[in-house]
């Protein structure tokens, strides 16, 4: 797949910056946030706000008894490049579980997660969207995958259903 590196990235980074600020906000303040256009080159541009997609929390923050740590490696099988992404968590101490459910049409909107997570697709199907490689990856009821926790959007046009397990989520933090 080529990429039109100089498009994408500035509007993907620009949409997640803006993201980020919003959340911080938010997370700092308890009130939820506006964006502004502040500059010109940004007018038009807004945030990626989740549309028909929800994630419930069903166990907050659950501590192991004993000390944790763990490595993911992945390598996607459609990655031309072969090159896998290594994942460390060197605190894993907590563990979130949650229900992710995306209605018809649903669309997650570009986020990521302060750690990692476990999916187990339970029905329907999504296409997950990373911003490292811009590859659309499919995932069907039956399926399990690994967010390493970078920049992406999981949407359905359908309609899907999900358990998550969030790894390395800093205790008091919200997992998405």
């Amino acid at each position: 797949m080529t990429r039109n590196s100089d498009a994408t990235e500035s509007i993907l980074r620009r949409t997640v910056l803006k993201a980020s600020a919003l959340a911080a906000g938010v997370a700092a303040t308890g009130v939820p946030a506006t964006a502004s256009d502040d500059d010109d080159e940004d007018e038009g541009a807004d945030v990626d706000e989740p549309e028909g997609f929800e994630v419930e929390v069903i166990s907050e923050h659950a501590p192991f008894a004993d000390d944790v740590a763990a490595t993911f490696e992945i390598t996607y099988q459609d990655d031309d490049n072969g090159e896998p992404i290594d994942v460390d968590l060197e605190d894993a101490s907590t563990a979130i579980l949650a229900e992710a459910t995306w209605e018809e049409g649903a669309r997650s909107g570009w986020h990521r997660h302060p750690g990692m997570s476990i999916v187990q697709m339970v029905e329907g199907e999504i296409e997950h969207l990373m911003e490292d490689d811009c590859v659309p990856r499919t995932y069907s009821a039956g399926d399990a995958w690994i967010d390493p926790g970078h920049v992406h959007r999981a949407d359905s046009e359908e309609g899907a259903f999900a358990y998550v397990t969030f790894l390395g989520i800093p205790d008091g933090e919200p997992a998405t």
